[in-house]
């Protein structure tokens, strides 16, 4: 696995979005923060250190269940008072509030549309990601979006990805010269590599899952795309 890679040597290139174009991380450890403080039930048996480990402990691979999340939360602190809506409004408007593109990417996208970069934004979700696409800047910087759950079917599934390649205007005998790139290595990787595209795994200070078939190549983040 090489560090660098060359964009030139793919026709088409597809990105994930959370944690991959923008810093879902941040805004996640800014959302629990505002939710410790906010928290009596919480903020007297928790740190706010431990408060955002029990957090992200419950989101595995970077990805969160609401509804997972509220019934742990519910059963560790059945004082807490805040009921599932309040808790999904809380975590998503303040996610929209608080989300940010990772430093230097607006300019990186803008370097591709000028080099006519053959690419698109693959992401699961719905209507919301789209949301976190226009407020952080990145709306008209692709050639194409795909939100699964507006789609129809989600990463890992084979259609989206059929779909990606349907967008980057490519046929099937051009399936392996296509680089996915994204951070979840069941949903990304995974069903981007068991299509045949090729894949970069952006690891996020973690270690890839060993039961699983690896990535064509490790990064740290789309710096690592030269272009």
């Amino acid at each position: 696995m090489m560090k660098k890679i060359n964009i030139s040597d793919f026709k088409g290139l597809a990105f994930d979005l959370d944690d991959t174009l923008i810093d879902r991380e941040t805004a996640f450890n800014k959302i629990f923060k505002i939710f410790y403080k906010n928290q009596q039930a919480i903020n007297k048996k928790f740190t706010e250190k431990e408060t955002l480990k029990f957090f992200w402990d419950l989101c595995p691979n970077n990805s969160i269940d609401i509804s997972y999340c509220f019934e742990t939360l519910i059963k560790q602190f059945p004082e807490i008072n805040i009921s599932l809506d309040n808790f999904y409004k809380f975590y998503y408007e303040t996610f929209l509030k608080v989300i940010k593109p990772h430093k230097g990417v607006i300019e990186f996208l803008d370097k591709l549309i000028e080099k006519k970069v053959n690419f698109g934004i693959v992401t699961n979700g719905n209507d919301y990601q789209l949301k976190k696409i226009e407020k952080t800047g990145i709306k008209d910087k692709y050639n194409f979006v795909i939100a699964s759950e507006i789609f129809g079917h989600s990463k890992p599934k084979i259609e989206i990805f059929q779909e990606t390649l349907r967008l980057l205007k490519l046929n099937t005998v051009d399936i392996d010269k296509v680089l996915f790139i994204g951070d979840n290595p069941y949903t990304d990787i995974i069903g981007a590599k068991a299509y045949g595209f090729k894949t970069a795994w952006i690891r996020m200070k973690r270690n890839y899952p060993k039961k699983l078939e690896p990535p064509d190549y490790i990064i740290d983040s789309y710096r690592d795309l030269s272009i």
